[in-house]
């Protein structure tokens, strides 16, 4: 797999073998519920993602504002894209003294489906660490780091209306 865009490349060199758990696969604790589950059987794509995964067999590029990515459910996992890589987390922008930071959080759209977010385990520092140093690069990148701040303010703006509706 071949990737143009450095600040992708590098992220993907991050989080290569990291994962929630370790560097064990946290699918074999969950039977890949990720992997499975039909109530959300696609994956927002990074930008620059969407010319990789395109070409690949077994993906399907569904285009819209985001695209996104359907597997068959089954993948090797040098081909996953980003966010499967860092899921069930997201590295959320915050802006503190003017400046753009990373806080890597649970993202709450992965409460549904994944007992890690779920039940709020506890994970791998080498993990939570990848994934912040993969933001930071993602930052780097000027459409990038517009998605991340997009989708940062969306994912606060869904944290508070949970807070609200006391889920």
């Amino acid at each position: 797999m071949k990737i143009e865009n450095k600040s992708l490349r590098e992220a993907y060199a991050l989080i290569e073998n990291a994962t929630p758990l370790g560097y064990a696969d946290c699918g074999l604790a969950c039977g890949a519920v990720c992997c499975t589950d039909k109530t959300g059987d696609s994956m927002e794509l990074f930008p620059h993602e969407k010319e990789i995964f395109s070409s690949l067999d077994g993906f399907e590029v569904v285009d819209g504002e985001v695209p996104l990515v359907k597997c068959n459910g089954c993948c090797s996992r040098e081909q996953r894209p980003l966010a499967c890589r860092i899921y069930p987390l997201f590295p959320l922008v915050v802006n503190e003294d003017g400046e753009d930071k990373i806080r890597v959080i649970y993202d709450p759209r992965a409460s549904h489906a994944c007992p890690l977010a779920s039940e709020r385990v506890r994970l791998d520092r080498r993990f939570l660490r990848a994934v912040r140093r993969a933001g930071k690069y993602l930052l780097k990148d000027n459409e990038t780091a517009e998605y991340l701040k997009k989708t940062s303010e969306f994912l606060k703006e869904l944290i508070e209306l949970e807070i609200k509706l006391g889920l």
